[in-house]
This record gives C-alpha cells, structure tokens and sequence, in this order.
C-alpha cells in the first residue's frame, strides 16, 4: 500500500472540525474505523463529528466518548464582529427573550456604537470531510442530498477500497486490494495507536473479513492483525460484541432467513414474512454480506419482505464488482452500488418469480 502519508498529514494539520461520515446503513467496518478516527483526531485537538444514518450497528467495544450522530446539524457559522480598537470590553454577558438573543457589552470607558459591530456568516462549520467506504457521494444519502454545496466546496479525504470508487475526493485513498477500511486506514494511523484504535481497526477486519475468512486476506493481514493486538486490541471484546450477543428473537429470525435460503445460479434468495421484520439484528446488512463471502460463485443476495399481502418489499445485495443500482433499475431500486431496495405490487410468491427473472437477466447482460 502506497499511502499519501504527507499530503495527508498536510491536510489534517490544516483542518480545525472535521466531519467523519459514512454510507448510509454502514458496515462494522466503516464504524469502526470512523471511531479510530475520531480518537485520534481528538488526541490531535481536533474538533470531530462522526455522522452515520439508517441502521448503525451498535459495538459495545468503542469507548463512550465516541458519539455518533444520525445527520449533520446546521452548517453555517454567524459571527458577531465587534471593533475593540478604541473601546475595550469589561464585561460580556448574554440572555435569550422571547425568541431573542440579547447581548450585552459593557465598555472598559466610553461606548460602543452601532458602527462598530458588523455580522459575518463565516462558512461552514466543517474544514475538512473525511469519507469512509463510499464510491460516490451519493451514497451518503440525504446527508448529502441535503448539503450539497458543503460537500462541493470542502476538502474531501475519500478512502474506500471499492473498485468502482469515483476518486470525488480532493485526497483519494482508494486500495481495491485491501480487505477493510480499517486497513486503509491502520498506515495512516498505526504511529499514534492506543488499545481503543487498536480495538476498533481489529474490530473493522474481522467484520469485513468474516473472522479473516476472506479470500483476500493475506498473511500481510494476519500480521497486521497481530500488530494490533499487540498494541493492545482486546480481541475478545470484539468477538463478544460481534457475535456472542444476539438476542433470542433475533437469533430465530436470522434462523428463518437461513432456513428459507435458495440458490438459482449466482444468486441467492431469502424471504421474511410481514411480522418478522423488526427483530432483525441491527447488523443485518453486515450478516448478508458474510453469507455473500461465505458462500462461492455467489454474485446476489435478494431478501424478499412481505409488507401485506399484495406488496413486497425487496432488498438486493450485491458483491463488489456487480453493481445493484444497474441490475435493479428497470424494477427501480434506490439505494447504492452494493444495495437497493424497491417495491413490488404483487404477493410474496410472484414477487420472487418476477425479481428472479429480470435479475438474472440483468446479470447476463452485465457480464457480456
């Protein structure tokens, strides 16, 4: 891996808040290493914000000072200017009434007048934007949608390790050969590890490799991997909080997804019944995309939910190098690259009969 390392350094050195945000519905592996971020960051003195929407998986391993928001708050900075060159301030003191903010300047001698205060709308909270397993922007969903302009005219680090990533960044850090984000982001950081980064980064490998079962790890992973827990990773903690803590009705749900499984050519199908959705485990999308690892020559996962019973709700996934949104747009499926989820107006049965036939035809005119 070929790291920037300078001009990332030049970056962070320069930036004073940062934002740290992810896909919607991220991975383990992009919270994770966001939260390794973070902490560094802030042992840097940097002010940060970790911003992840949908569902985030819940890893009771990070330490408590990381917080992470479900959407940006309000961009913009207003500043109150005020020329103390000829009259110094003795007192500062403030007071909301009736919806209004009321400051009062108590002058050392003399007065201050109205020509020596002006306001400023200062830019955006933000100085720099650090974007994790994303190939386009798109993917941060409304995060995105709803602050274009922000994203447009801040600097942006952008590390990923998907093929497909557009290089939207000012800095991109884009390594398809890597197993994790968290890998990425280990050369960048692994000079200032302490146990709670060394923690997550594990944390990222281990969700994105399927406890290192992938075909791409390599013994340069492993040997990363050692590295970490020798600064001081608490590997049990993650496999605890990975896979040790699933409730029961969570449990027999995922059974019922498993028991269901069927596998026409390069995909694989799976359905829920309308009272079953919302005993899912929060890291659902992380246990298909293991299955999709876990299972060879898979190229789709489909999950069919029945919302009542003439409409289907569907949710694809998709391996790196097969794009959902292509194969799904005739059924018009929203979402990312690797996930889109649509409507069918028909029941359960016929909606799988009609999704399975135009996915697989897609897939065949992708491939060719």
């Amino acid at each position: 891996m070929n790291l920037p390392v300078d001009q990332l350094t030049k970056v962070l050195n320069s930036a004073q808040h940062i934002l740290v945000i992810g896909p919607e519905n991220p991975s383990v592996d992009v919270v994770s290493t966001a939260a390794a971020w973070a902490i560094f960051l802030l042992g840097k003195k940097k002010k940060v914000d970790i911003v992840m929407a949908g569902r985030v998986p819940q890893l009771n391993f990070l330490t408590k000072k990381i917080k992470i928001e479900s959407q940006i708050e309000s961009m913009g900075k207003f500043k109150i200017v005020v020329d103390t060159s000829q009259t110094k301030v003795k007192q500062l003191s403030y007071d909301v009434k009736d919806e209004f903010l009321e400051i009062d300047l108590i002058p050392k001698q003399g007065s201050f007048k109205s020509a020596d205060v002006k306001t400023i709308n200062d830019g955006y909270r933000y100085d720099l934007i650090i974007c994790l397993g994303v190939s386009n922007l798109e993917m941060l969903g409304q995060s995105f949608f709803d602050h274009r302009n922000f994203f447009d005219n801040t600097i942006i680090v952008n590390i990923d390790r998907s093929v497909a990533n557009e290089n939207f960044g000012q800095l991109n850090i884009v390594e398809s050969t890597s197993t994790s984000i968290a890998e990425i982001s280990h050369e960048a950081l692994h000079k200032y590890l302490d146990k709670n980064m060394a923690t997550a980064l594990l944390a990222g490998m281990i969700a994105a490799t399927n406890s290192f079962q992938s075909p791409q790890v390599t013994p340069q992973t492993l040997e990363l991997a050692s590295q970490l827990i020798v600064r001081g990773a608490d590997r049990q903690k993650v496999i605890e909080s990975l896979y040790r803590t699933k409730d029961i009705d969570t449990l027999k749900n995922w059974g019922k997804v498993l028991s269901r499984l069927s596998k026409s050519d390069s995909i694989i199908c799976s359905f829920l019944e309308h009272d079953e959705q919302d005993s899912l485990p929060e890291d659902f999308q992380e246990l298909v995309r293991d299955l999709i690892l876990a299972t060879p020559n898979t190229k789709v996962i489909i999950i069919f939910y029945q919302l009542d019973f003439q409409t289907t709700e569907v949710w694809l996934y998709t391996i790196n190098n097969v794009n959902a949104l292509i194969i799904s747009k005739e059924l018009s499926g929203q979402g990312s690259k690797q996930f889109t989820r649509f409507t069918v107006d028909k029941n359960l049965s016929d909606s799988q009969e009609l999704v399975l036939d135009k996915i697989k035809k897609q897939l065949q005119l992708v491939s060719h």
